[in-house]
């Protein structure tokens, strides 16, 4: 269970970087436009402002992955393990059983 969630969480942070660099990349795509002397300055703040957006994002989703490593962290699989058993065993009883 808990490799699930340490899977779970390296794939995660992986996201969230790729979209950091992603992030950081974008103005380059633009650099074209950007170097023109009449550029506005509304396209310039559209660029970086999304390009702030997406590593914004980024982050976010780093955080996640964090979250989802100290939620891994605080599971025990023996209790998780002993609170199935215990259910399945309730269902498995014999009708029977429940009257006396």
């Amino acid at each position: 269970m808990r490799s699930f969630f340490a899977l779970l969480s390296v794939l995660t942070c992986v996201l969230g970087l790729i979209m950091i660099v992603r992030g950081c990349d974008h103005p380059n795509k633009y650099q074209k436009e950007l170097s023109k002397a009449n550029t506005t300055a509304v396209r310039v703040t559209q660029i970086y402002a999304e390009a702030t957006h997406i590593v914004v994002v980024g982050i976010g989703i780093i955080c996640l992955g964090i979250l989802t490593a100290s939620i891994g962290r605080l599971i025990y699989t023996e209790e998780i393990k002993n609170y199935y058993s215990s259910i399945i065993k309730i269902f498995k009883k014999n009708p029977n059983d429940l009257d006396e």
